[in-house]
C-alpha cells in the first residue's frame, strides 16, 4: 500500500508539472509544441530527481552514521574488556620507563616477559587515549601472541632482537581482522585481509603489534580529527595538534604510551607529529621501506608517493628499528619482494670523518618564527662545536614546488578522494580544502589578484588544489618531466656545496592550535619539498619554546601577509612546546641521515641515549 501510495504521488507530480503549471502554459504559447514537450518532461524529471536524490543521500548518511555508532559500541566494549583484564593482572610499571634498549635488553635475560611487558604498554596507553584520544583500536589477539612468545623462548630459547617488543600502527597501516578507515566512514567493516609488509616484518623480528592510532580524514590534513574517531590532542598542550596524518602515534608515543611506532607519509605526515609532539622519527626513500599492505583513499598516483615511516622516543630506537629491517634485506625478503634490495650500509652510518652540512633558518618562501630560528641556529652552534661544517643552503624555489606538488597529487582533480567523501560527514579541517577544490580554474585564476593582495602564500595551494592546470595525461607528463629537471637542479646545487647532509625547518612554527591548521597549509612547503625530491629526513627535537621566543615573536615576526598573521597568533601561548628541526640527506642513504640525527642528538643531549 506505501508503494502503491508513494507511486501514485510521483505520477500525479509529474503530470502536474507536465500539463498544470502555469509556467508550462505559457510557454506553450510561444514555442513550438515538441519544444514544450521536452521542456516540461525535463522539468518534471529534474523536479523529480532533485528532491529524490536529496533524500537518497540522507538516508545514505543515516545508514553510514549507524554504521558509525555500531562500530565505537563495538570498540567500546573491547576496550572495557580490555581495562577489566588489566584490573586483574599485575602490571610492571618499571617497563614503561625504560629506553627501548633496556627494555630489550631486560625481555632478552628474562627479567621481563613479553606479557609483562605488553600489559603495562596497554594500561599506559588506555590512560593516554582516555586523556587525548589517540587510539582507534586495540588489538585483542596482541595478548595471545605475547603468551606464544614466551612459551617459544622458553621452550627452545629462541628470540627475535625484538622479541616481546609492542608497538603501535597509524590506522591505514594493514592488520588482519581490523578496519583502516582512514577517518571515513564507508571503510568501516572492511578489515584487512593480510598484515602490512612493515607489520609482518616486524613481527618476525619478536616486536607485537598492539593498537591502531588515530589519523586526519582522508589523511590529507596535518590536523588529526575526523568524525568516527574524532580529535585527537597534543599531549603538551591539548588545544594544539599533535600533528598529522600521523598524529594519534605520535601523541601515543610522546606520552609513553607506546614504544615504537609505524605511519606513513606523502607531504611530511610522520614528520611534521613527531616534531609537534617532541620525538624522532625517519621518512625514507620510496621502496626503501614497504608500503604493502596500507591503505589508500584514492588509487596510486604518479609523481608523488606514500612511504611507510618509523617513530620513537630516542634516535637509538629509530636507528635500530630500520636497520634490523634493512639488514639482509629482511624487509624485502619478508614482507615486499618488490621492495629495492639495498641492505643496511654499516659504514656509511658508522663514519668517522667530518661531515660538511647545508643549514636553512627559513626557505625563502615562507617565515618562520624566532623560536624556530634559534632552534636551528642552537643545531647549527653545537654541529660546529663538534668539528662538523656548516654552510648556508637555500633550497630554490620552493613556491614553484608547493605548487606542482599539489597540481600533481590532485591530477585527478581529486576525484577518487570526493567519492570517498560522497555520503560522509566532513570534518572542519577538510572544509576548505574541498571548497577550494570546488572552484573552477578560469575563477581561480579571476581571484588571484584580490586574493594576493591578502596573502601571496596563498597562492601556490590555492592554484594548484584540484589539478585544474593538469586536465589531460600529456599535462601531467610534462609536469613530472619539470619535476625532474627541477630535481637535478636541487641536486647540482647540493654537489657543488659537496654537502653530507642538511638541516633546516619543519614548519613555520612550533604546534598550532588544531582550530587553525585548515588555514595554514602553504606552511607544509618544509616537509613537502622532501616528498617531492624523493630525499630521506629525520626529526630530531632541539629545544621548546620560550618565554624569549614569544618576546621576540611580537617584535621580530611582522609580515604583511594574513597567512602569516594567523601563524602569529596561532604561535602566541605556545611556551614549553617542541621545537624540532629536519636531517635531509641524498636519495638511498638513510644511514647517513640516521647518523646525522644521531650526531646531532649527541652533540644537543651531551650524552648518547641508551
Amino acid at each position: 500500500m506505501l508503494l502503491e501510495y508513494m507511486l501514485n504521488v510521483v505520477y500525479n507530480g509529474i503530470k502536474y508539472v507536465i500539463y498544470n503549471n502555469p509556467c508550462v502554459r505559457i510557454i506553450r504559447w510561444c514555442f513550438h509544441p515538441m519544444t514544450v514537450s521536452v521542456f516540461a518532461i525535463s522539468t518534471g524529471f529534474v523536479v523529480i530527481y532533485i528532491p529524490f536524490r536529496a533524500l537518497n543521500n540522507r538516508r545514505h548518511k543515516r545508514l553510514l552514521r549507524k554504521k558509525i555508532k555500531e562500530k565505537l559500541n563495538q570498540v567500546c566494549k573491547n576496550k572495557k574488556k580490555l581495562e577489566q583484564d588489566l584490573i586483574s593482572a599485575n602490571q610492571n610499571n618499571l617497563c614503561v620507563q625504560l629506553y627501548v634498549s633496556e627494555l630489550l635488553q631486560k625481555l632478552q635475560d628474562g627479567s621481563f616477559t613479553c606479557l609483562e611487558v605488553l600489559r603495562a604498554y596497554q594500561a599506559k596507553a588506555l590512560e593516554i587515549t582516555n586523556e587525548y584520544n589517540c587510539i582507534t583500536e586495540f588489538i585483542l589477539e596482541a595478548e595471545e601472541w605475547a603468551k606464544e612468545l614466551d612459551v617459544e623462548a622458553a621452550r627452545s630459547g629462541k628470540k627475535g632482537p625484538l622479541h616481546g617488543l609492542p608497538f603501535s600502527v597509524k590506522d591505514n597501516v594493514g592488520l588482519i581482522g581490523y578496519d583502516s578507515t582512514v577517518g571515513i566512514s564507508q571503510f568501516i567493516n572492511q578489515p584487512a585481509i593480510e598484515d602490512a609488509a612493515m607489520v609482518i616484518a616486524l613481527k618476525k623480528l619478536g616486536a607485537i603489534p598492539f593498537c591502531k592510532t588515530n589519523i586526519p580524514q582522508t589523511n590529507m590534513s596535518f590536523g588529526c580529527s575526523n568524525p568516527i574517531w574524532g580529535l585527537t590532542k597534543n599531549p603538551w598542550d591539548k588545544e594544539r595538534t599533535p600533528g598529522g596524518s600521523t598524529g594519534g602515534e605520535a601523541c601515543l608515543i610522546a606520552a609513553g604510551g607506546s614504544p615504537l611506532g609505524i605511519g606513513t607519509d606523502i607531504g611530511g605526515s610522520v614528520r611534521l607529529p613527531a616534531a609537534f609532539c617532541g620525538i624522532y622519527s625517519i621518512k625514507p626513500t620510496t621502496f626503501r621501506f614497504s608500503a604493502k599492505g596500507v591503505k589508500k583513499v584514492t588509487i596510486p598516483n604518479v609523481g608523488i608517493t606514500p612511504v611507510p615511516g618509523i617513530m620513537a622516543r630516542d634516535s637509538h630506537t629509530v636507528t635500530t628499528v630500520t636497520k634490523l629491517l634493512l639488514e639482509n634485506n629482511h624487509l624485502q625478503t619478508c614482507g615486499d619482494p618488490d621492495l629495492l634490495p639495498i641492505p643496511w650500509n654499516e659504514l656509511a652510518f658508522i663514519g668517522k670523518k667530518k661531515l660538511r652540512i647545508g643549514y636553512y633558518e627559513d626557505d625563502g618562501f615562507f617565515p618562520t618564527t624566532p623560536g624556530i630560528r634559534r632552534a636551528i641556529q642552537i643545531a647549527k652552534n653545537r654541529l660546529e662545536a663538534s668539528g662538523h661544517e656548516l654552510v648556508p643552503f637555500v633550497p630554490p624555489r620552493v613556491d614553484y614546488v608547493l605548487n606542482s606538488f599539489i597540481s600533481i597529487l590532485t591530477a585527478d582533480q581529486s576525484r577518487y578522494l570526493l567519492q570517498a567523501l560522497s555520503n560522509d560527514d566532513i570534518d572542519p579541517v577538510l572544509k576548505p580544502t574541498l571548497f577550494l577544490l570546488s572552484i573552477p580554474s578560469a575563477m581561480k585564476r579571476l581571484l588571484q589578484p584580490l586574493l594576493s593582495s591578502f596573502s601571496t602564500r596563498l597562492i601556490p595551494t590555492y592554484l594548484g588544489l584540484g589539478g585544474n592546470r593538469i586536465r589531460q595525461s600529456h599535462q601531467l607528463w610534462k609536469e613530472i618531466s619539470k619535476k625532474n629537471l627541477y630535481k637535478e637542479e636541487f641536486l647540482s646545487y647540493w654537489r657543488t656545496l659537496e654537502l653530507d647532509l642538511c638541516i633546516g625547518p619543519c614548519f613555520a612554527c612550533p604546534a598550532p592550535r588544531s582550530k587553525d591548521v585548515a588555514k595554514l597549509s602553504p606552511a607544509l612547503s618544509y616537509t613537502s619539498l622532501y616528498n617531492f625530491l624523493d630525499f630521506p629526513v629525520g626529526i630530531v627535537p632541539i629545544d621548546k619554546e620560550t618565554m624569549e621566543d614569544q618576546s621576540k615573536l611580537n617584535i621580530d615576526y611582522n609580515h604583511f601577509d594574513l597567512v602569516c598573521n594567523l601563524v602569529k597568533a596561532t604561535t602566541k601561548g605556545a611556551t614549553g612546546m617542541p621545537l624540532a628541526i629536519q636531517v635531509i640527506g641524498l636519495p638511498y642513504q638513510e644511514e647517513m641521515v640516521l647518523r646525522g640525527m644521531q650526531v646531532l642528538d649527541t652533540t644537543i643531549h651531551q650524552q648518547l641515549r641508551p
